[in-house]
């Protein structure tokens, strides 16, 4: 195996950082778009951009006609969206699914204007739940309305509204071991992908393999579903999802990157997860140290399911994360994951991109391989004792 630990390393931690910078929610996703294109042409890679601003990096297989592997994550991340302002309050919408504390009174909120300059505001409180769905939405922990208010703490020219705002947390954080970014969902992905992508940019691969960055997921699964339905890569083409997702028993922060087999939406199929599955046992020869778990990650959503509903042979990955949406024990917080299970996934996503265009035998594989050899063991054993 050629990877290079320290490397690819190297890359993607310089990559997530950078990304981290970028104040992004669904539809402003500009920052991080813009990032992934230059940097991935920088590479090598070839880069464009679909009628609704998904960013496709490619690299060309040997073989036209050989089965491509693509790697998926989302560059947005729940925030708000200032709708109307008279003086200085201001009046917000909830993208996607945020905590039910960024919707408490005093929580602290950066407003990005016209000119993407950060303007400090805090929030003043927001709509009560109306209906017995948003109540028990409120009861598992989430915002259950999506306007809020806020107060803007100086008198601030904003622009033409709409403009974004995000939850007021640090960019990037690392500390002993542990990632901590306002959005490592789906930052972490994004950077995992690209980095991984450039470690193999030089290296021959029959199948093409591609790196597809999504707009819109925390509100729907936009970018990924018009993707997929306009068949921005082939059919045949194995779809893999990155993703962060909540920790969960089995799927533990620390425990490795998880190879996800389903979402809350569908289970995944194998025929893509063997390309991971040999991955991991190749990696496992030279960095034994590199931790994998395997786990229905059942708590959210992901791209693949948007792809399978399409057709398309999904599978995911996964790096299990803290503070879910911000969703912090006592207020909004940093997401958070592991250092080793973001670069032990960037490692998975290198070494499964070298198999594009093959045809990995998998463990199903490997058991049917074993079975004449079991059936003379068991014959023989039955003989002994006649």
């Amino acid at each position: 195996m050629t990877t290079d630990l320290n490397r690819i390393e190297l890359s993607a931690m310089e990559i997530l950082s950078d990304l981290g910078k970028f104040t992004a929610t669904s539809f402003w996703e500009d920052g991080p778009a813009g990032y992934l294109s230059k940097r991935a042409e920088s590479a090598g890679l070839q880069v464009t951009a679909d009628p609704w601003g998904n960013v496709l990096a490619t690299k060309k297989g040997t073989d036209p006609q050989a089965p491509g592997i693509a790697f998926v994550a989302h560059m947005d991340h729940p925030g708000y969206e200032v709708v109307a302002r008279v003086g200085e309050n201001i009046t917000l919408n909830a993208l996607g699914g945020v905590g039910i504390y960024a919707g408490r009174p005093g929580t602290s909120i950066s407003v990005i204007n016209a000119e993407g300059e950060r303007i400090s505001a805090s929030i003043t409180g927001s709509d009560a739940p109306a209906d017995d769905y948003a109540r028990s939405r409120e009861a598992d922990g989430w915002l259950g309305t999506r306007t809020v208010y806020a107060r803007l703490e100086t008198d601030s020219d904003l622009g033409v509204l709409p403009v974004r705002a995000v939850p007021d947390l640090p960019d990037f954080v690392l500390d002993d071991g542990i990632i901590k970014m306002r959005a490592a969902d789906d930052l972490a992905g994004c950077a995992a992908i690209l980095a991984a992508l450039e470690s193999v940019v030089g290296i021959p691969t029959d199948g093409t393999v591609y790196g597809l960055f999504t707009r819109a997921e925390e509100v729907g699964l936009a970018g990924a579903q018009l993707a997929a339905k306009n068949e921005l890569f082939p059919k045949n083409t194995i779809v893999v999802s990155v993703e962060t997702s909540s920790a969960l028993p089995g799927a533990e922060i620390g425990g490795g990157v998880v190879i996800r087999t389903g979402d809350r939406a569908s289970t995944f199929d194998y025929q893509a997860e063997a390309y991971l599955s040999e991955a991991v046992q190749k990696i496992r020869t030279s960095y034994p140290n590199i931790k994998f778990q395997r786990q229905l990650m059942s708590a959210g959503g992901c791209e693949a399911s948007a792809f399978k509903a399409h057709g398309y042979t999904v599978t995911g990955t996964a790096f299990p994360l803290g503070a879910w949406h911000n969703r912090g024990e006592n207020g909004v917080e940093c997401e958070f994951i592991s250092k080793d299970d973001f670069v032990g996934g960037t490692v998975l996503i290198s070494e499964a991109a070298k198999l594009a265009g093959t045809k990995p035998p998998g463990v199903l594989a490997r058991l049917a391989e074993s079975q004449d050899e079991h059936a003379k063991r068991l014959s023989s054993s039955l003989s002994r004792h006649k």
